[in-house]
């Protein structure tokens, strides 16, 4: 009798603890069924519950022995009875399951029977505030909260296709801020996010409702302007922006100032497609750049240039790929004897409509898109290449200058590519001279004298080009491990007829040989300047009285002459 009740106990026990474990289940917020797969492949609910499942009119009563079919839609049950056979399989899955408009992410296990699934979905709050961050990403300035580049496309395309239908016009502007990466190198990175916030917030407060704006690169803000009556509303809008963001504000104690460059295209009188209104806009911004900034654009087919040079750049990136360089070599002279001791490489473009380009049409593109790393580092591995071709050909008296951007002396990695170009090729390093501008180590002074120093130890001499353009900076003279400086063709230009260039050109000889480096100039076009020099005991010239920049079939040429 006593094992009777303590049996009768225990299944009381048991079915207590299953009606908290269901009334738990049924509080959840949550959805949690089971899922079972019969011969005949169907599947089968077997039980549901959960406080949303319950909402919906989900429960194990209404669902029990059911199929996917007869309970949802045809396109949620073919998309249910996908994922239970994934799961079946043995793969991780999570799967939607939509009803009554509502979506929920479930994921599914092996049930304790054979052939069953159990599904349970995933917190609904913490789904919610996830997809909300990952739109808030994928559409959204983390930093400003503005729409970002992508959201921007999207509100463009829809204005296109409202002002075609309605026969309005819109108005973009480009908000480009004026020497925002010098600011940010001063400031750092905590001030200068701040400014970017305060301008956004500022823009968005002058903003009417229909009106966007958004942030579509570090400094850059685009804003479109709907239902534009008259151009003059444009300029007035344009004018006030340039007005506030000249105001001075405070930033943790700082006083900040910030101007822009604007630039404008107008819906449909330049484009008709969004991609080419925000190409117009870029094409006026970018003019304002060229006046210095703190003003804005229209565009115009006056900009046209201004537009090619912005092509320019967008094709410079494919130059080393699309193997589009090649070199041309000026030989450098002994100024007494008149014989060849070295050559500077000089990189040419060759474009596929324009033809063979000069480095003056696109090396400050470069060196401001970044690509000139690129380029640089191709320059170098030909040229030394080329010349050790030359010397194992028997030419005699070859060595080669290569100039490098700035960029490479902000670098520790500099040394380590030029040790690769040498061993690559196998060039000796005594044979190698580096060229930079005077802005090049001054910039970043400390960087680029423990960079100098390492090429040093290599072997590689070392040329300051331009000497007299730049800083001018002496005292930079004596801390850096120079060898050559190599002055610029303006000084030579008019000294015969100068006195003013002549004493200018004088002085800088004369320091650069009590300094104990070697003086090249260039520019040397005349038989006279040639004497002059000659007369200063400058050591090496360049120029076109002697010998042009030549492909390399034509200076072997001229090095078979020389050397006969």
């Amino acid at each position: 009798m006593q094992k009777d009740r303590n049996g009768a106990e225990e299944q009381q026990d048991l079915h207590r603890k299953i009606e908290e474990c269901r009334t738990l289940l049924e509080s959840l917020h949550n959805v949690v069924y089971k899922v079972q797969r019969k011969p005949d492949g169907r599947y089968v609910y077997t039980f549901f519950s959960g406080r949303l499942a319950k909402h919906w009119g989900l429960t194990t009563e209404t669902t029990q022995g059911k199929t996917p079919h007869e309970i949802f839609s045809s396109e949620v049950a073919d998309y249910l009875v996908k994922q239970y056979d994934q799961a079946a399989c043995g793969q991780s899955t999570v799967h939607k399951l939509v009803h009554e408009r509502e979506t929920v992410y479930v994921s599914l296990v092996d049930g304790q029977c054979e052939e069953e699934l159990i599904g349970c979905s995933l917190d609904m709050m913490l789904c919610r505030q996830a997809w909300k961050k990952i739109n808030d990403l994928q559409y959204y300035d983390a930093l400003t909260g503005l729409p970002n580049r992508v959201k921007f496309d999207m509100v463009l395309q829809k204005a296109v296709e409202e002002a075609e239908q309605n026969g309005t016009e819109f108005a973009i502007i480009l908000i480009d801020l004026d020497k925002f990466k010098m600011m940010h190198a001063s400031v750092g990175r905590t001030i200068s996010e701040t400014v970017l916030s305060r301008i956004a917030r500022d823009l968005a407060n002058t903003l009417p409702e229909n009106d966007v704006l958004a942030r579509v690169n570090k400094d850059d803000f685009v804003m479109l302007i709907r239902d534009i009556k008259r151009v003059e509303d444009v300029h007035r809008r344009a004018n006030e922006m340039l007005a506030m963001l000249m105001l001075p504000f405070d930033v943790n104690g700082n006083e900040m100032n910030v101007t822009a460059s604007l630039g404008i295209s107008m819906y449909p009188t330049d484009g008709v497609k969004g991609e080419e209104i925000i190409k117009k806009a870029e094409t006026a911004m970018y003019r304002a750049k060229e006046c210095g900034g703190n003003c804005y654009f229209i565009y115009s087919e006056d900009l046209t240039r201004i537009h090619k040079q912005w092509t320019l750049r967008s094709e410079l990136r494919h130059v080393v790929p699309r193997k589009q360089l090649l070199l041309h070599y000026q030989p450098r002279f002994n100024v007494r004897t008149n014989r060849m001791v070295g050559m500077e490489a000089l990189v040419r473009w060759r474009h596929p409509e324009n033809g063979l380009l000069s480095p003056g049409r696109f090396i400050d593109l470069a060196e401001k898109t970044g690509v000139i790393v690129d380029i640089d580092r191709w320059v170098l591995e030909e040229a030394c290449r080329q010349v050790r071709a030359w010397q194992l050909a028997g030419y005699p008296n070859v060595s080669v200058s290569v100039n490098l951007s700035s960029l490479h002396f902000k670098d520790i990695r500099c040394v380590e590519m030029i040790q690769e170009a040498l061993a690559a090729t196998e060039l000796p390093p005594a044979c190698l001279e580096i060229e930079l501008t005077e802005s090049g180590f001054i910039e970043e002074a400390d960087a680029a004298v423990e960079i100098m120093h390492q090429l040093k130890e290599l072997g590689v001499s070392i040329a300051v080009d331009d000497f007299g353009t730049g800083y001018s900076a002496l005292h930079y003279l004596k801390k850096f491990p120079l060898d050559t400086l190599k002055i610029d063709r303006s000084f030579i230009q008019n000294v015969t007829c100068s006195q003013a260039d002549e004493v200018i050109l004088q002085a800088m000889i004369d320091m650069a040989k009590k300094l104990q480096l070697k003086v090249v100039v260039e520019g040397v076009e005349t038989e006279a300047q040639l004497a002059y020099l000659r007369e200063q005991e400058c050591d090496e010239v360049q120029g076109y009285l002697l010998s042009r920049p030549i492909p390399v079939q034509e200076l072997e040429t001229f090095l078979s002459e020389r050397s006969t």
